[in-house]
């Protein structure tokens, strides 16, 4: 019964985040449509879902339309399915995969041609040829077939510095079986642990690895950062909902956004990973070289570190200040002094000063 939940619960995510990718906007001036082919799983998946066998060989097709009355160009890329910073499925650009990460999708696919023309009101088949690897996998590869309208001149001439570029995912899932996810029992491992700025602000990374070609879905994470030995930690994260790709590295950020800086030294890294029933815990030492922490602080945009001082050549000389001291301490000597001789003076009927 849990099994059966399970795949349900993975096919209506999955038809979800097709749902999500193949929306067509108007604005962009074209679509996208899979053409499924016989070894699509009949669960009504919009994207590809198939079951392939080793060695296998076929091509997915899509279409691409051309909604306007310009021809437009785009451009074809093949991406394997990642985890993103926010803990999303990335089937938009390339991320971090793992060491156990046996088959990628790009290993699998090809495309004759990167750049493709479509006519004004025209349309467009375009062959991905995918071939299976000899042996048999487990689990699942995910991957997507990434479609980019290609900006023209003038539109870059008119927009300037930034311009806005239109795309369409389309998912991509294999699996040599209709049970292959369920028989799968998800597992973790912690990475290494490492300094980089994300947003161009200074951070500690925690490389979290899903260890095995499963879709993970709905885990959970609270970490903390503490300098060795201290019960205080200078970090603390929770996030929830995560997701994770097969076999990818899901890069956990602790983001310095006070811009204090990160110090050079020891420390300790406590993450507790859930994910159902089951939890993983991580305590793992790291040390932070001079180099690191000197290199992450000087690329951060918002560090808060003191202002140096500035010489000025042109600055009153130091000794000045102490003469001035003494000059004014003589200078009330002296009034005190004319002080005392006048009322002297007044006392013996001297004229008043």
């Amino acid at each position: 019964m849990m099994k059966s939940i399970k795949a349900t619960t993975i096919l209506i995510t999955l038809m979800l985040m097709a749902g999500i990718l193949l929306i067509t906007v108007a604005a962009m001036g074209f679509s996208v449509t899979p053409l499924l082919p016989d070894n699509q799983r009949p669960n009504g998946s919009s994207f590809f879902d198939l079951i392939v066998t080793p060695g296998m060989q076929q091509d997915l097709t899509i279409r691409v339309s051309n909604t306007g009355d310009e021809e437009i160009t785009v451009l074809v890329e093949l991406i394997t399915a990642s985890t993103s910073r926010n803990g999303q499925i990335n089937y938009t650009s390339r991320g971090l995969m793992d060491v156990t990460l046996k088959y990628s999708f790009e290993d699998m696919v090809s495309i004759p041609e990167t750049h493709y023309t479509i006519p004004a009101r025209g349309e467009l088949e375009i062959p991905v040829s995918l071939t299976v690897p000899n042996d048999t996998f487990e689990g699942a590869i995910l991957g997507s077939i990434r479609v980019l309208r290609e900006a023209t001149d003038q539109e870059r001439e008119e927009a300037g510095a930034i311009v806005n570029q239109y795309a369409h995912v389309t998912a991509v899932r294999l699996v040599m079986s209709d049970d292959a996810e369920e028989i799968i029992e998800p597992d973790f491992a912690l990475g290494s642990i490492t300094t980089e700025l994300v947003n161009y602000r200074a951070s500690i990374i925690a490389h979290i690895r899903n260890i095995e070609p499963l879709l993970i879905k709905g885990a959970s994470a609270t970490a903390q950062i503490y300098p060795l030995g201290s019960d205080q930690p200078i970090f603390e994260h929770t996030m929830d909902s995560l997701d994770f790709a097969p076999n990818s590295v899901f890069p956990f950020s602790f983001v310095d956004r006070g811009g204090y800086g990160i110090a050079p030294g020891n420390y300790t890294a406590k993450i507790t990973l859930q994910h159902g029933s089951r939890i993983w815990e991580f305590n793992e030492n790291f040390v932070i070289t001079p180099d690191e922490a000197e290199e992450v602080n000087e690329g951060a945009v918002n560090q808060n570190l003191p202002t140096p001082e500035v010489e000025n050549d042109d600055s009153i000389p130091f000794w000045v200040y102490p003469a001035l001291g003494i000059g004014g301490a003589l200078l009330i000597a002296v009034i005190v002094l004319i002080i005392v001789v006048v009322k002297k003076g007044s006392r013996k009927g001297l004229p008043k000063v």
